[in-house]
């Protein structure tokens, strides 16, 4: 087993950061990530002789500022590619199960101190046909559009959240034909968060968002505010999409509907933190009823309720990627104080601007995140026969015997149905199951998790045997 004073999990920008400023400081660093090249979903430079293209030129910047920096330091610091982190216990040890042969295989290393630093996840509320292929989250078809893959040749773009103008302006790049932009928040919901907004994104990122409306408009891309995607239709694959006109509550209005053709439609409602394995390793999390998502509960430097855990970047709030390294180098800076390779007052004195910036980042961040929090109203284009669990095929017709037969809470449905139980361990059906229990029994209750199991992703069982 390797022993390291330092383990950083997720190589996207806040683990970066933290890797950086823990390996100045002499610190014996370990950096995790499952992808093929260290970026996360943003930053990511391109894996062999793919060079992913940057609409967002200060995405561009700085992500060429950060990999260059750690370039200059990458010797000091270990890094594990094609990594996957599927168990950690009480005394930090984290198991891993790797697809990389290039490297020598750790099955477990063990750290004084564990940074997570995981990133975010996409916000999926199912609707009837979102299984059909050509279907695709926005960020999802995001990914492929920067990989110059163009999946079809008409598309549709929905949900919430600032993603849609991102992959609008790539699908623009891209040369492809967008037939509608629909989004569920209303003008209204937007300037209500005006000051937020204004307060908290800076004039650069105001101007930029500016340019990207202009862009759409200047194409006669047609917008539907306060609008959504109700159904997706198609016989082997997507071939047009029910779009809806919604009330203040995202319920859809009766007899307020267009169709639209599409080969490819995008739909997702923001994004959440991903926290699994700061699920499983214990920490303290409270539901987030305004920004309508689980967060790991931490304190101002950044460590959780577990000692000598820390949490950084998306993994709290979405906030961006500047300021996730923000929070990248102060957990990284706090990590190193806590194993001495740095003194407290100077720990502190570092930390003091970071804090700063990141004030105006969390403002913004929860302006966004109550626009694209998606509401109750949603749940009422769920039909009987839409799938909620992918991996299981359970429908919502078998949640309804579940909750007629008796069942009162999600862990109890998932034994019944087991919604959950696939390979995406619940990361999608979960974020909506406790709504559509209380929306189909009529009754609320106490807000709840899947129960953490081993392990957190699907690995073989030679792993997990130990061979």
């Amino acid at each position: 087993m390797k022993e390291v004073e330092l383990i950083i999990i997720g190589g996207g920008p806040a683990g970066i950061a933290a890797a950086i400023e823990a390996a100045r400081r002499g610190v014996s660093v370990v950096l995790i990530d499952e992808n093929r090249s260290l970026g996360g979903k943003v930053l990511t430079p391109g894996e062999g002789n793919l060079k992913i293209e940057h609409t967002d030129t200060i995405e561009a910047r700085i992500g060429f500022q950060l990999l260059n920096e750690f370039k200059q330091i990458e010797d000091k610091i270990t890094v594990y590619l094609r990594t996957e982190v599927w168990h950690i216990d009480e005394q930090k040890n984290v198991d891993l199960h790797t697809e990389n042969k290039s490297i020598r295989p750790q099955k477990r290393i063990c750290g004084q101190k564990l940074i997570i630093a995981a990133g975010a996840m996409e916000r999926i509320i199912p609707f009837p046909g979102w299984t059909l292929p050509g279907v695709f989250s926005v960020g999802g078809l995001n990914s492929l559009i920067k990989k110059k893959i163009i999946p079809g040749q008409k598309f549709l773009i929905a949900g919430s959240g600032p993603l849609q103008l991102v992959l609008a302006q790539n699908l623009i790049k891209a040369g492809a034909s967008i037939r509608a932009i629909v989004e569920a928040a209303s003008i209204k919901d937007v300037v209500g968060k005006g000051v937020q907004l204004l307060t908290g994104a800076g004039l650069v990122r105001l101007w930029q968002g500016l340019n990207y409306l202009l862009k759409i408009r200047a194409k006669g891309i047609p917008v539907f505010s306060s609008c959504v995607v109700s159904r997706a239709m198609g016989d082997k694959k997507v071939n047009k999409a029910i779009v809806t006109q919604v009330d203040a509550n995202w319920k859809p209005v009766q007899g307020i509907e267009k169709e639209i053709e599409a080969d490819v439609v995008a739909v997702g409602y923001g994004l959440i933190p991903s926290n699994e394995l700061t699920q499983q390793c214990g920490c303290r999390h409270v539901y987030d009823d305004q920004l309508g998502y689980w967060r790991v509960i931490r304190n101002d430097r950044m460590e959780t309720t577990i000692p000598g855990v820390f949490v950084a970047g998306d993994e709290i709030q979405i906030k961006g990627y500047q300021a996730a390294i923000d929070e990248g180098r102060r957990a990284g800076i706090e990590a190193c104080a806590q194993l001495g390779g740095i003194q407290r007052d100077q720990a502190a004195g570092k930390t003091r601007t970071l804090q700063k910036k990141l004030k105006r980042a969390i403002r913004f961040g929860k302006a966004i995140d109550m626009i694209s929090a998606p509401r109750s109203g949603l749940l009422d284009s769920i039909s009987d026969d839409t799938t909620i669990c992918r991996c299981e095929d359970v429908t919502c017709a078998d949640i309804k015997t579940a909750v007629s037969n008796g069942a009162v809470d999600i862990n109890d449905i998932k034994r019944r149905t087991r919604l959950g139980m696939g390979h995406c361990q619940g990361r999608f059906c979960g974020q909506v199951i406790n709504e559509l229990l209380w929306h189909l029994s009529g009754k609320t209750g106490e807000r709840e998790c899947f129960t953490p199991r081993i392990p957190v992703k699907p690995v073989p069982f030679k792993t997990l045997a130990g061979v």
